[in-house]
């Protein structure tokens, strides 16, 4: 069984079928490529080996592909489309265009071509489609920025790859409680450490997912020491020699107050950490001609204006990007005019650091549902990245994130309950109905005071027998997710199963 029409309408921006039917034999599509996309015709990694799907290349310039296939891919670059986007055409001659202006949109659109295909009795079927599809904020993605045991390698490799097949391009690696991204930020880290960011960075990479680098070193950095300047710019300096090109400068939850003499030096906080970041830029730009930074300031979360985000706005190298959180740390909503004002406070484009689902703060809870109550317009307010905060636990979190996932590529059109239900039923598959159940048992109460129907009715009526069958099926639902072909998720949501 395909994908639905529904589906197809609420996951791709702009979806035009006639409801017809493109149908070739055989138990692959085998597409004969031909590219305009550049002269040299690299499809490494453009898309997963083993499925579906094969892309014949041609064996040299003007020579026929050996092996014939069932269609025809034709890549095209268009430069009028924007980053990530992509143009999908399936025609009733077997004919497939996808036209994208960078490759991670070629991607993108051979991915929609994947989840467009349905193989059964020997055939490919596929709609006869044309698919208009682009994100709807440049930068998607995760920021590892919890407290707590960080993920381990293995978390984050699985992480590049998940975010890579869900429309996300950007990675960012600050783990609070990593000794050398905060507290010993001075410090090199150990070669084994290092090697293993190196791997993450080549994932990246392979996966088409930007890494960034982000350091934390506002608790103690002495803002007129040039010792301190040159230990940051070593650290620096490793990350652009393994080929990081993306960097955040982290100045949050920090005494952000001056004392001694970095007040004597440069006065008020705003001041000192407008100064280094830049001192930062200048370095980046120095070492290299294409690179992004972003400063998380030390008021990252409020809705109202201050000196303190006069100076950033006043101070800051026009080019650097601010992280907020909206107006809490944990914001229950984020509409236009809380996005509007701090864009006009900051002066500079927001990043939107969304603390979601991440549970440091609540160690004994899961938050398994959607996100809700962000602007569909965020877009249109000056915010231009959108980074998900995840849980400790990485593989309960892609209940959320899949959602999110949502919301950065069409926040226009996000619709928090659809994506929940898609979510849920790619995770869990046939035991997707379960595992909502067990999902409303676990809401972030933080962000959502809505909850359980159903519980409270039977709680206020005292109905015994409506609570009964409702504790019977937690039980069962229990015993039946232990059953899911999924040992990480069984291990990270034991304690609440």
């Amino acid at each position: 069984m395909g994908i639905s029409l529904r589906d197809c309408q609420y996951l791709f921006r702009d979806y035009y079928t006639q409801g017809k039917e493109l149908v070739v034999e055989g138990p692959q599509l085998r597409c004969e490529l031909a590219s305009r996309y550049a002269m040299n015709q690299d499809v490494n990694g453009l898309l997963a080996e083993g499925g579906d799907i094969v892309i014949l290349e041609p064996a040299g310039p003007g020579v026929a592909t050996a092996d014939k296939g069932n269609a025809q891919l034709m890549l095209e670059y268009d430069g009028g489309l924007v980053a990530d986007g992509y143009r999908l055409v399936i025609g009733e001659d077997a004919k497939l265009v996808v036209a994208a202006s960078n490759r991670r949109g070629l991607k993108y659109g051979l991915d929609a071509l994947k989840m467009l295909l349905t193989v059964e009795e020997d055939c490919c079927r596929l709609p006869v489609v044309t698919v208009e599809d682009e994100p709807s904020f440049p930068v998607r993605g995760i920021i590892e920025g919890f407290y707590g045991v960080p993920w381990s390698f293995a978390d984050r490799m699985d992480s590049v790859s998940y975010m890579s097949g869900h429309r996300m391009n950007a990675f960012m690696y600050a783990p609070k409680d990593d000794l050398y991204h905060r507290k010993l930020w001075r410090e090199p880290y150990p070669d084994d450490v290092f090697t293993r960011i190196h791997d993450l960075k080549l994932e990246c990479d392979k996966h088409l997912v930007d890494f960034y680098y982000c350091i934390s070193p506002g608790n103690d950095l002495e803002f007129r020491s040039q010792g301190d300047f040159a230990k940051l710019e070593e650290k620096l300096a490793a990350m652009i020699a393994i080929g990081v090109r993306h960097f955040a400068l982290l100045m949050d939850d920090i005494d952000y107050v001056l004392q001694g003499d970095n007040k004597q030096f440069l006065e008020r906080s705003g001041t000192a950490h407008a100064y280094v970041t830049n001192r930062v830029y200048d370095y980046l730009a120095g070492c290299l001609p294409h690179f992004t930074l972003a400063m998380c300031p030390s008021e990252y979360w409020s809705y109202w204006n201050t000196e303190y985000k006069k100076d950033i706005r006043e101070q800051l190298h026009p080019a650097v990007k601010v992280f907020w959180t909206g107006y809490f740390v944990f914001a229950p909503e984020i509409g236009r005019g809380h996005a509007e004002d701090n864009y006009s406070f900051y002066g500079h484009e927001l990043w939107l650091w969304d603390n979601i689902p991440v549970n440091d703060c609540d160690k004994d809870r899961l938050f398994l549902d959607p996100v809700r109550g962000r602007s569909s317009r965020l877009g249109n307010y000056g915010h231009t990245a959108v980074v998900a905060n995840p849980m400790n636990q990485w593989e309960c979190s892609k209940i959320t994130l899949n959602t999110m996932a949502h919301y950065m590529w069409n926040s226009e059109r996000y619709m928090p309950e659809l994506s929940w239900e898609l979510s849920v039923r790619e995770f869990a598959g046939e035991l997707a109905e379960d595992m909502m159940f067990f999902c409303r048992q676990n809401l972030n109460s933080r962000l959502y005071s809505g909850g359980y129907p159903e519980l409270d009715d039977a709680l206020a009526e005292r109905d015994l027998e409506r609570l009964d069958a409702y504790f019977s099926r937690l039980e069962q639902t229990a015993v039946r997710l232990g059953g899911l072909e999924n040992a990480k998720f069984i291990e990270e949501a034991g304690p609440w199963l």
